[in-house]
């Protein structure tokens, strides 16, 4: 189930339940207008409904948390299936902390592509990607091309200091690696930056390679877009 914020909602029941949302369909990927039936009582802690998409017909299920009294609990409205639309990225805020405007080149990106604006997104993410470039590289690189820039970032960048700072806490006599001698000394604060550190290194070392390949994968099987003006029919 995915919660789906109060303020897209456009209209409501006399009962007060959600009459038609604004979404991004699943389906055909556009924002749209989803229109609700009648709701029903499920327990006398929810009320559910279906809805379906005014462009494409797509049907989902509503489902809203209520109180008591039986009125709608605020932010307590779920979907399913999920919306087109994209959450923040895991881990966002240490982008703001590298700069504040690249973190806001981000969030309009993701903003953009939430209102289904899909070319103003592409511009946007190219912006986001040569800002980020130039903030990482030193000052006589930054006026490559965006390409050639990205090229540069591993031969600038320590890209191994992640594993290097990995191997010193895991060393006998490092933060961690003296813990292993008696795993009685080892408390719940411990074990839980242990496995925080371990889901780090399966992030870094397995998930981003995999979903870069099966990206590379994804974007070089797609269709290619017809351009305007080109005169195919």
């Amino acid at each position: 189930m995915h919660q789906i914020p109060d303020s897209s909602v456009q209209s409501r029941f006399a009962n007060g339940y959600a009459r038609s949302i604004e979404l991004i369909c699943p389906r055909c990927h556009e924002k749209a207008m989803f229109e609700a039936r009648p709701w029903q009582e499920h327990g006398r802690q929810v009320v559910a409904t279906e809805m379906s998409c005014t462009r494409c017909e797509a049907e989902g299920l509503l489902v809203q948390i209520v109180d008591e009294f039986g009125n709608g609990k605020p932010s307590s409205l779920f979907t399913w299936p999920a919306p087109g639309g994209r959450e923040s990225m895991t881990g966002a805020q240490h982008l703001h902390a590298l700069s504040g405007p690249l973190a806001r080149s981000y969030e309009s990106a993701l903003k953009l592509y939430n209102h289904a604006e899909w070319g103003a997104m592409a511009l946007t993410v190219r912006h986001l990607l040569e800002g980020l470039a130039a903030r990482l590289l030193p000052a006589e690189k930054r006026e490559l091309p965006l390409a050639r820039q990205l090229e540069a970032l591993p031969r600038e960048l320590d890209l191994a200091r992640p594993l290097q700072d990995i191997s010193q806490l895991m060393a006998p006599d490092g933060a961690f690696g003296r813990h292993f001698d008696d795993e009685s000394a080892i408390d719940k604060v411990t074990a839980e930056h242990l496995l925080e550190l371990a889901e780090q290194l399966i992030q870094y070392l397995v998930v981003t390679p995999g979903e870069m390949a099966d990206l590379k994968s994804r974007i070089a099987t797609a269709p290619v877009p017809l351009r305007r003006g080109s005169g195919v029919a």
